[in-house]
C-alpha cells in the first residue's frame, strides 16, 4: 500500500497505525458496546438472590465467550480479558463475518434456568427463595402489594389475587423488552463507540 514502510514518531509503520485504528473502531468498539449492554440489563432486570444478574453471557464472531458465573450477590461485570480482536485479525474477522452488511457478530444473552421467566417471557412458575431480595439491588428495586397474584400471571403482575397475602417484583413490566425497543440498547452502542473513537484520537 502506499506509504507502507513510513514510520511515525512511535516508531509504527502506517499500515501498522491503520490496522490498530480498525480493529479498534470496528471490533473493540462493539466489545465494549456488549459489556455496557449487560451492566445495563443487569441493573435493569429483577434481581432477588443474583443468580439472573449473574447469568449473562457474550458471544464473539470467533466464537470467543465471557460469562457470569450464575452465583448469587451483587451484578458482577461481564467483561473480556483483553480484547478479543487486534490489528490484521480484527480486519480479517470483519470481512469473513460479514460485519459491514450489518450482520450481527456480538449475541448477549442469560442463561439462567429460568431466564424466560425472568425476562417476562413466559408464566412465572418458580419459587422465591426467601420473603425478600438478598441483593441491595433488589431491595432498592422492592414493590410489594398487600394482595396476592392472579394464577398463573407472569412475574411483574402482581396484585388483584388473595387479600390474605402479598405479591412483589423487583423490576418493572416487559423490562428488557423496553430497553431493547426504548432507544437505551442503541444508546449504550454509540456511547461505546464514541468512546472508541475518543481512544483513537
Amino acid at each position: 500500500m502506499a506509504g507502507k514502510g513510513f514510520r511515525n514518531n512511535a516508531g509504527r509503520t502506517l499500515d501498522e497505525d491503520l490496522d490498530r485504528i480498525a480493529g479498534s473502531l470496528t471490533l473493540l468498539g462493539p466489545t465494549a458496546a456488549a459489556e455496557r449492554i449487560v451492566m445495563e440489563l443487569q441493573q435493569k432486570g429483577p434481581s432477588w438472590t443474583g443468580k439472573f444478574s449473574n447469568s449473562w453471557q457474550i458471544e464473539g464472531p470467533q466464537g470467543q465467550t465471557v460469562k457470569g458465573d450464575g452465583q448469587p450477590g451483587e451484578p458482577r461485570p461481564v467483561k473480556f480479558a483483553s480484547g478479543p480482536f487486534t490489528g490484521r485479525q480484527a480486519v480479517a474477522t470483519i470481512f469473513r463475518t460479514g460485519f459491514l452488511k450489518d450482520k450481527v457478530i456480538f449475541r448477549v444473552f442469560n442463561f439462567s434456568s429460568y431466564a424466560a421467566q425472568a425476562t417476562d417471557e413466559k408464566v412465572d412458575t418458580f419459587l422465591r427463595p426467601t420473603a425478600l431480595p438478598q441483593t441491595e439491588l433488589g431491595k432498592r428495586k422492592f414493590f410489594e402489594v398487600n394482595e396476592g397474584r392472579v394464577n398463573p400471571s407472569k412475574r411483574w403482575d402482581v396484585g388483584g389475587g388473595s387479600p390474605k397475602s402479598s405479591s412483589s417484583r423487583t423490576a418493572d413490566q416487559d423490562w428488557l423488552a423496553n430497553y431493547a425497543g426504548g432507544g437505551r440498547l442503541n444508546k449504550a452502542v454509540q456511547i461505546s463507540m464514541d468512546a472508541a473513537l475518543r481512544g483513537m484520537r
